[in-house]
């Protein structure tokens, strides 16, 4: 069991600042009380994912979905005339299944002594609120990014998420300095989105990608829930340098501009997110292959229908006294549960960084 000095506690001394500080009794000093915060990281992912919360007293959700309509080659038709008394030709609806989320407990909390909240010169509770709720935001996009690059991968016989690699490159481990994200890259990824047919890399030396036996989703870009690249910092220098997307690129309109939307490039929007999945040189890949450069591993999804989280509890602060130990205590608590809806609605673009 934990006592009391052991519980990590914010005192007096832990936000007075540095001690580089001259004051002289004549020539007072004058403080803002403001905090001057770092750069925030926001949420990008959760935007455009497919959003469900819990009623009370429920512990878990399941979301329908239709794998993939069973169309024209999977709908059983009748073309002669029925002279008799013979029956249609009846087709099996087996394309229906669901998503089962279980949200899960996540907490934390600060607490901060009351001669550190007398004696500060700054609203600390509002800090510690504020840093909560950014940790907390944080850790939930830093997950669907995580869920996102995960997704199950199409094989030879299996519709799912398809890569597009960099330059030349066929893993992750062919991947060269100046394999660099390219606007035909872009537009490959597009292509594998809404096309039926579904690519997978059969391993080898070389790999080779190769045509599924399943058929995929033909997905649709559209207004409600658009086709959406995350890319990194370095992928944004790129392509900020790059006059083929300069030129063909939105920037501003009246369209809703999102967290981290440096605009839309072949109807794309694009986002700028620090949280998506990287690798250092000499490490495991995504695709799990041991890299020979640095690198990064950029998603292009289909809004709403690739990422889906369910919350039993959404981000909720709570303020209260601890009065044998002469603190204030400020917590956030949430629960939540997150996974892919469609694996053949993500597509991988792997690129090295530089």
């Amino acid at each position: 069991m934990e006592t009391i000095k052991e519980l990590a506690v914010t005192q007096q001394s832990s936000i007075q600042g540095a001690s580089s500080f001259t004051a002289y009794p004549i020539t007072p000093a004058i403080f803002l009380k403001e905090v001057v915060d770092a750069a925030q990281k926001r949420k990008f992912f959760e935007q455009f994912a497919y959003v469900a919360e819990l009623p009370a007293n429920s512990k878990e959700t399941v979301i329908p979905k239709r794998t993939a309509y069973l169309g024209r080659s999977g709908m059983s038709f009748d073309t002669a005339e029925n002279t008799g008394s013979s029956d249609i030709t009846w087709t099996t609806l087996n394309n229906l299944d669901g998503l089962k989320l279980t949200p899960s407990p996540v907490m934390a909390g600060i607490a901060i002594t009351n001669h550190a909240i007398r004696t500060g010169s700054i609203d600390v509770l509002r800090a510690a609120q504020e840093e909560l709720t950014e940790a907390l935001g944080d850790r939930i996009d830093y997950a669907c990014a995580t869920a996102l690059g995960d997704a199950t991968a199409a094989t030879t016989s299996a519709r799912g998420a398809q890569t597009v690699y960099g330059g030349d490159a066929r893993a992750d481990s062919e991947l060269a300095a100046g394999d660099t994200l390219s606007t035909d890259m872009i537009a490959e990824a597009i292509r594998k989105l809404e096309s039926t047919t579904c690519t997978f890399w059969v391993p080898g030396s070389p790999a080779a990608e190769a045509d599924s036996s399943q058929a995929k989703n033909p997905w649709i870009n559209s207004a409600d829930a658009p086709f959406v690249l995350f890319i990194g910092p370095e992928q944004k220098e790129i392509l900020l340098t790059d006059s083929q997307f300069i030129n063909a690129a939105e920037y501003g309109s009246d369209k809703v501009i999102h967290n981290g939307e440096i605009g839309d490039y072949l109807g794309v929007k694009v986002v700028v997110t620090p949280n998506i999945e990287t690798a250092a040189a000499s490490a495991t890949g995504p695709d799990a292959s041991t890299t020979a450069v640095a690198m990064a591993r950029c998603l292009m999804i289909k809004a709403k229908k690739a990422l889906a989280i369910c919350y039993g509890l959404k981000p909720t602060i709570n303020v209260f006294a601890i009065p044998e130990r002469m603190q204030q205590a400020i917590s956030i608590e949430t629960t939540y549960a997150m996974g892919v809806l469609h694996s053949d609605a993500v597509v991988f673009l792997d690129v090295s960084k530089k």
